[in-house]
């Protein structure tokens, strides 16, 4: 209990300090490699980890969400994106060669583009996106020299979460998610890349994110122990 709450406070004075623990954390792999979460909003369940750099996107230009769809078309590198840390300035926690990248974008698609402009062809738009997508991660992966992982899709948000902009039914979305996320088990399967699947884990049967592992029902809580300890478990499979 002592070593705990010694580590709880090395935390929350790194995070006083810095905005979150990328300074100090290390996945303490055999290899020296570090494991790196990039991408939309749900990488900040890793701001306060101590094995798992959290690389938050939080747009590139006032307008721009992180969709994968916007950044496909508009060519930007999602590697690139992921290794810049913008206003938090630790430039020595970069992603290097060898690394472990967990990509987690495609959220911000389902909840808001889908429905928006292919209600009536999202089997084949979310086919088409999703597989372009992994693809695109596999030429990253091969060009930087990275292990990349790609997560599942999380679930809805519960329908008390406040600003939460999304386009379509709680239904409709749900299904939209299931289908991406077999088109991502698939495809990562045929390009022999890690697929992180935890989406039976942190969804209820109505198809929202669970409430008990929840703080604004939207995200995973970063504070529940139980729950970080079954991601970076999971995560840490894929890792040597």
């Amino acid at each position: 209990m002592l070593e705990e709450q010694k580590e709880e406070k090395i935390i929350t004075d790194e995070i006083k300090r810095n905005g979150n623990t990328n300074l100090i954390t290390d996945a303490k792999l055999q290899s020296g490699s570090q494991i790196f979460a990039i991408g939309d909003s749900h990488t900040l369940f890793f701001h306060n980890s101590m094995k798992i750099i959290e690389h938050w996107f939080r747009g590139n230009g006032p307008n721009l969400s992180i969709t994968i769809y916007k950044q496909l078309q508009k060519e930007l590198n999602l590697f690139q994106i992921g290794n810049i840390l913008g206003d938090s300035g630790h430039l020595n926690c970069n992603i290097k060669e060898n690394d472990y990248v967990i990509f987690y974008f495609g959220y911000n698609d389902i909840q808001k583009n889908i429905y928006l402009y292919a209600k009536d062809n999202w089997h084949n738009e979310i086919t088409n996106l999703f597989t372009n997508y992994v693809s695109y991660v596999k030429n990253l992966s091969i060009k930087y020299k990275i292990n990349p992982i790609i997560s599942c899709i999380y679930p809805n948000p519960r329908l008390n979460a406040v600003d939460v902009k999304h386009n379509g039914t709680s239904e409709e979305r749900k299904n939209y998610i299931l289908f991406a996320n077999n088109v991502l088990k698939i495809s990562c399967n045929f390009y022999n890349i890690s697929f992180l699947n935890i989406y039976d884990y942190i969804t209820d049967e109505d198809g929202f994110i669970k409430e008990n592992i929840t703080k604004d029902f939207i995200h995973l809580d970063y504070n529940n122990k139980e729950l970080r300890k079954f991601v970076e478990d999971e995560i840490f499979k894929f890792c040597k």
